[in-house]
C-alpha cells in the first residue's frame, strides 16, 4: 500500500461460512465481509490451495472432482448451503499449473462484484517428501487488464502428522 504500511488480511471457511477482515497495522480495520458472496469466494479459494495440500486431492465429504477438457480437472465444492468450483490446468507430470473460475466474488468498496480470476503456480519442489508448487501468484482479470494480487514464495513445508 504504502511505505512502512502493513495491512493484515485473514480470510477462512469453516463450517460452511467464510470471512474476509484487513486491518492496517494489525489493528484499524478497513474491509469485513460475511454472507453467501464471501462464503462462495472462500470455499474457491480453499479449492484453488489444494495444489499446497495434495492429499485434498480425493473425493471428501463436499467436494466432487471431475475430467474437464484434455489436460483439466474441475473441483466442484457444494455442502447444501454454498457451492463453488475451480478448474485447474494439469501438465503430464500430474503438477498443477493453473486454476482459474470464470467468476469469483470480489470485494469493491462494500460490495461483491462477480470476476474472473486465475492462479498460477510453479516451481515443483519435493519438501517433506511432498511434491509441492513453491511459488504461486493470484490475479483479477479485470475488464481494464490483469491485476495480480497476490505472489508467494514458498520457503519452509512441514507435514503435520
Amino acid at each position: 500500500m504504502a511505505p512502512l504500511m502493513s495491512v493484515r488480511v485473514v480470510d477462512g471457511f469453516a463450517r460452511g461460512e467464510g470471512r474476509l477482515t484487513a486491518r492496517i497495522l494489525g489493528v484499524l480495520p478497513v474491509a469485513r465481509a460475511r454472507g453467501a458472496a464471501t462464503d462462495k469466494g472462500e470455499a474457491m479459494r480453499g479449492l484453488a490451495e489444494l495444489p499446497w495440500r495434495p492429499y485434498g486431492f480425493r473425493e471428501g465429504p463436499h467436494v466432487r472432482w471431475e475430467a474437464a477438457e484434455s489436460g483439466r480437472l474441475r473441483a466442484s465444492f457444494d455442502d447444501g448451503k454454498t457451492q463453488a468450483a475451480v478448474e485447474f490446468e494439469v501438465d503430464g507430470e500430474g503438477q498443477v499449473r493453473r486454476g482459474n473460475a470464470a467468476s469469483r466474488p470480489r470485494m469493491v468498496g462494500k460490495r461483491m462484484v462477480e470476476t474472473p480470476w486465475s492462479g498460477v503456480f510453479g516451481a515443483y519442489e519435493r519438501i517433506d517428501g511432498v511434491r509441492l508448487p513453491t511459488t504461486a501468484e493470484v490475479t483479477w482479470l479485470l475488464a481494464e487488464g490483469p491485476f495480480t494480487y497476490w505472489r508467494c514464495r514458498v520457503t519452509g513445508f512441514r507435514m503435520l502428522r
